[in-house]
């Protein structure tokens, strides 16, 4: 048997306690699906929670595909029925704040919604179009504002949302709904060719496919977006397939590649700064790529002067997946980068989310589709936390699919956004999660059923702190009491007793078949000690307490992540799984997320 560890952030009893406080309050608007709102227009497959941005309390949805016909039109056919619309959500209600869409067989493939941003004040959406369109909203983002503390509206006409006469050209003078900004080079490829990045006084457009760069600010006095930076460089670089925007700092990736394979160069990311005093923008620091996979700099995410950068070509090569890593940098007020850090992961990370410091990523391949990480504030180092399994939701979709983890993802302090254009036959929707509930644990194959000690099932979506289906027993004069408070089994230990076995919090497990089994789980103590876990057979009726398997783990006050494997366990419907604290001092352990799965044989 081999032991696998990683360090994970040290939480204090204070942290730990504010932790509790907020999981309280958290419970209505966690683990929900909202799916796309109705009416669903004449496409079989809308498709909402393709792309996804997320401020405050607001999730911006795109539902590409949508079709929005005019009442008395004949009915389109392919592409026509790619107008596309936006849902401005609040929260976890299900009936949108806001609909932006561009109703009529004219407006085909605009396929609006087509990138999405959002900040306090504006909320800004991009279409697309093709050589053949026509229509005048095609290949241009728009651009509506918060007001007093209401969002823009597109009038009601024949009982649908419809923003074609709702459109003002950037500079216009004149009041409507939306503000279009044309782009400067269509998107014709795909809704991919563009990002965006959007805060209360700058959009950012890049134009991956031409390298450009535009950076527009907002002027007030005359509500106008001013163009005030331009940039254009050779098309190799794929310059402007990552932007992000935090105050006065915008971050722009170059990865010298579109994803699928390494570039002649391996990439980089600038961090450019606005000068005030002659309102330029400089390009003030660089961070390069340095992993011959390449790619670097084709995700990523800046905010709370954190940089988080995605690298590695997304296709296989020769049937292997390229080496892919994740880089974290501190970003400075000036622009100036430090701290860098790099992990390696197993698979492409897609979409990046942060705020403070916690990352959110979507996953591309494995059990995971979406993984968290977070930053010690004391040593600055980042390390993964936990992620969620793809299939947790599987059970409430009507196409028997999981969370794919393909889709843009949202992060406001513990709350997630995550769209899913899967749900409920493709119609699409967004799963609302919390950070602070989310388990790796909760996987349908695990055979731990309380896993994460708050009664969340491998297939629920909801719970709160239990010890359902554990035991805490003391034996020959132990004694010791378990509290659950955080969702987490914590064993104080009051008399150890004079063996390990003397104090055990026990669950109790199927072992469906023979083979190799993979235990996995968390664990800390208040003071550097052992403990012993143990898979066996219970022996209540015939003494016979065999074990299948069983580890000798030393713990410390640090969260520490641990993965075995028991490479010879029998069939056993009623085998026990148990934590053995006793004969090892009274330093308490809390222990989370307890996994056990079957392994290919």
């Amino acid at each position: 048997m081999s032991l696998v560890s990683r360090k994970i952030k040290v939480r204090s009893l204070a942290g730990v306690l504010a932790g509790c406080v907020g999981l309280v309050a958290a419970q209505a608007s966690a683990g929900v699906v909202v799916g796309k709102p109705t009416p669903h227009g004449n496409t079989a497959y809308p498709e909402a929670g393709t792309t996804l941005a997320r401020a405050g309390t607001y999730t911006l949805v795109g539902a590409l595909q949508e079709h929005v016909k005019i009442s008395g039109e004949p009915e389109p056919t392919f592409p026509s029925t790619m107008q596309g619309a936006v849902y401005l959500m609040n929260g976890t209600n299900a009936t949108p704040e806001r609909v932006y869409q561009f109703p009529g067989v004219a407006q085909f493939n605009l396929q609006a919604g087509s990138q999405l941003a959002i900040s306090s004040r504006f909320l800004a959406f991009a279409t697309r179009g093709t050589n053949s369109s026509t229509s005048p909203q095609a290949n241009s983002v728009f651009i509506a504002r918060k007001s007093n503390g209401s969002w823009a509206e597109c009038p009601l006409v024949g009982g649908q949302r419809n923003c074609n006469d709702a459109v003002r050209e950037n500079g216009q003078n004149i009041s409507h709904a939306l503000t279009r900004i044309p782009l400067s080079y269509p998107a014709l490829s795909s809704f991919k060719d563009i990002a965006l990045a959007l805060s209360d006084d700058y959009l950012v457009i890049g134009y991956k496919r031409h390298s450009v760069l535009e950076i527009y600010r907002y002027n007030s006095s005359n509500d106008t977006w001013v163009l005030e930076h331009f940039l254009n460089e050779p098309d190799e670089r794929f310059t402007g397939a990552a932007v992000a925007v935090d105050g006065d700092l915008v971050a722009v990736g170059s990865p010298w590649s579109d994803g699928g394979e390494a570039g002649v160069e391996l990439g980089s990311v600038r961090i450019f700064r606005r000068n005030a005093s002659d309102v330029t923008w400089n390009a003030v620091a660089l961070a390069s790529g340095y992993f011959s996979s390449g790619a670097f700099g084709r995700s990523l995410a800046m905010a709370s002067g954190n940089l988080a950068v995605t690298s590695g070509a997304t296709f296989l090569v020769n049937d292997v997946m390229p080496q892919q890593h994740l880089s974290f940098y501190r970003v400075a007020a000036d622009g100036t980068i430090t701290a860098s850090q790099s992990l390696a992961t197993a698979y492409p990370h897609v979409h990046l989310a942060l705020d403070g410091d916690t990352l959110a990523s979507t996953v591309g391949g494995g059990d995971e589709g979406l993984s968290l990480y977070k930053r010690d504030a004391a040593s600055g180092q980042w390390a993964y936390e936990t992620g969620l399994i793809r299939d947790f939701y599987k059970s409430v979709n009507s196409s028997n699919s999981g969370y794919g983890g393909i889709d843009p993802i949202g992060l406001v302090g513990d709350d997630l956004s995550l769209g899913w254009r899967a749900f409920s036959g493709l119609l699409g929707g967004v799963v609302h999660e919390k950070v602070s509930l989310i388990d790796a644990c909760r996987d349908p194959l695990n055979l731990v059923s309380n896993c994460s000690f708050d009664n969340v099932t491998n297939t629920s979506l909801a719970g709160s702190q239990s010890s359902s289906g554990w035991q805490v027993l003391s034996w020959n004069g132990a004694s010791a009491w378990a509290d659950f408070t955080g969702r987490q089994m914590r064993i104080n230990v009051q008399q150890p007793g004079s063996d390990m076995w003397h104090i055990q919090a026990r669950t109790t497990v199927n072992l469906p078949q023979a083979g190799r089994y993979l235990l996995t789980f968390r664990a800390k103590a208040d003071d550097v000690r052992t403990f012993v876990v143990n898979l066996g057979r219970n022996g209540n009726s015939d003494n016979n307490w065999a074990s299948y398997g069983r580890v000798t783990a030393a713990a410390g006050p640090a969260w520490v992540i641990y993965s075995f494997e028991l490479p010879n366990v029998p069939q056993d419907s009623a085998a026990f799984l148990d934590f053995n604290v006793g004969n090892a001092g009274t330093a308490a352990v809390t222990v989370d997320s307890v996994k056990l799965v079957r392994l290919a044989q």
